[in-house]
């Protein structure tokens, strides 16, 4: 923010993260001076269960989030101590939420911060994990990631305090491959992550595909796995590196990936980045982010016969979905972060204007 008061971004960084995901790569953009904080709860608990248990269960009571990583008290006066005193208002960040958002922003305005929160909770588990939303509500500015979630932020906050702006992806690191491996007999599918991922569903349409034709390999929980024993046409990747996330992306024909819901989705971004088309349904967020011009948006009702039909169909005419590649990435470079940051400037413009 050039000529601007200084920004502070505050969030943190889960070690299975990768730093090019999340909003990280946003806050670097804007110049923002980061402030991070890690879950105290959860390094308890590796001492201590009981402890552990008891500092999580009161941190998401105080803060109203079931996600809740902040520890009350302890974490926002560690992050106010680092905020300047200042008759200049100036923007202060709350990346995530539902892991560390301000209850009260009194103490953040008498040192002349603005809060403004972004959530990120899909609306089909809004309740189940804001405990109390009136808490992240009582912040000078709510930022959505969908407008999915808007029904749910409009019943504490009013319209003019929030703003909707779409999520980002580094393009420089996530894009095409410099060479495209061989093709082998067997169409390359590849879906990565748990959260709101439909692996039940998927289970099932894996069941019904070829392993002579098909490799759908996927990357997910030990949990989420246990649901694909002895589905042939399924390979069950370990840990990923950034680097070896990034090869699946760019190597596999087809990002395949039935959701429960969405708001945004670093996984379909990060796809369409390296120029691989996506499947995935119609749901939560996903029309504002995927274009079906150049992925396969699927209905919503989890319909068996309508996936299974369709990669049988992409398996015997392999080169549409080779033919999308280059308009998959263009459609994904409109949401590089440097192109993202101008709607986050002029946010906080709009909310430091209005607070004088």
């Amino acid at each position: 923010m050039s000529g601007q008061p200084p920004l502070y971004a505050v969030g943190f960084l889960p070690d299975t993260f990768s730093p090019y995901s999340g909003m990280w790569p946003v806050a670097d953009v804007l110049g923002a001076r980061r402030l991070e904080y890690r879950t105290v709860w959860s390094r308890v608990q590796q001492r201590s269960w009981t402890a552990g248990n008891w500092l999580r269960q009161w941190g998401n009571h105080h803060y109203g989030s079931a996600w809740n990583s902040f520890l009350p008290g302890w974490d926002e006066r560690r992050i106010r101590r680092a905020l300047p005193n200042d008759s200049q208002s100036f923007p202060v960040h709350f990346l995530w939420a539902e892991f560390g958002a301000p209850v009260d922003p009194a103490p953040y305005h008498r040192q002349g911060a603005q809060v403004i929160v972004t959530v990120h909770c899909s609306a089909r588990r809004w309740e189940s994990v804001w405990l109390k939303p009136d808490r992240y509500a009582r912040a000078d500015h709510v930022v959505l990631t969908s407008e999915s979630q808007r029904p749910f932020v409009e019943r504490n906050v009013p319209p003019q305090k929030i703003s909707t702006i779409l999520h980002g992806v580094v393009s420089e690191h996530y894009r095409p491959p410099d060479i495209r491996q061989p093709r082998t007999d067997r169409l390359r599918l590849f879906m990565l992550g748990n959260t709101e991922r439909d692996h039940e569903f998927t289970a099932q349409v894996a069941a019904r595909l070829p392993a002579q034709k098909f490799e759908w390999r996927i990357r997910t929980s030990s949990h989420e796995q246990s649901l694909y024993a002895g589905v042939a046409s399924v390979n069950l990747l370990p840990q990923l590196s950034d680097e070896e996330m990034l090869t699946e992306y760019q190597q596999a024909d087809l990002l395949a990936m039935p959701m429960l819901d969405s708001a945004a989705n670093n996984v379909l971004l990060e796809s369409m980045a390296c120029g691989t088309p996506v499947m995935v349904n119609r749901v939560g967020g996903v029309p504002e982010y995927v274009s079906p011009e150049c992925n396969f948006v699927m209905s919503n009702d989890r319909n068996v016969d309508e996936w299974v039909e369709k990669l049988l169909w992409l398996e015997q005419n392999r080169d549409v979905v080779e033919r999308m590649r280059p308009a998959t990435r263009t459609w994904a470079e409109k949401f590089d972060w440097k192109l993202i940051a101008e709607d986050y400037r002029a946010m906080y413009r709009e909310v430091l204007a209005r607070h004088g």
